[in-house]
């Protein structure tokens, strides 16, 4: 069962601008780092804004696959599992369409299995089951 939202992807134009603007608003940033994903290097920095982290890139690990460039703004919800299999299953049947095959990325977040899919009405969201925790809960 999800469990609930765990961050926000959000795609900016500038990534060191936009990172300058959470530290002067006081938002730490949790994690800064370059990771792999189906032979692609993404940065995406993990910021803590309230009570949720926002996931912020230039580039979404997702965006090659769909044909086309994001814009700038919120890009997609993620989405914590407690049955990564079911959950993923029922979206499916659901409506939603999968953007991308299931993979389990390793970072400096710990380890994590996603799916990215998209609703019929054309927002895109992410779950993921946590298999190696280094975030701290908010």
């Amino acid at each position: 069962m999800l469990r609930g939202l765990w961050t926000i992807g959000i795609k900016v134009a500038d990534l060191e601008r936009e990172l300058a603007f959470h530290r002067r608003m006081g938002h730490p940033v949790v994690l800064d780092e370059t990771f792999e994903l189906g032979g692609r290097s993404y940065r995406i920095p993990l910021v803590r804004m309230g009570d949720k982290y926002l996931h912020l890139g230039e580039q979404m690990v997702y965006e090659h696959a769909l044909g086309q460039s994001l814009p700038v703004g919120i890009a997609h919800a993620v989405y914590r599992s407690d049955d990564f299999d079911a959950d993923v299953r029922h979206a499916l049947d659901a409506g939603a369409t999968q953007l991308a095959d299931i993979a389990v990325v390793s970072a400096g977040f710990g380890q994590r299995r996603v799916a990215f899919l998209r609703a019929p009405g054309g927002w895109i969201f992410e779950i993921i089951e946590i298999l190696i925790n280094l975030v701290p809960e908010v």
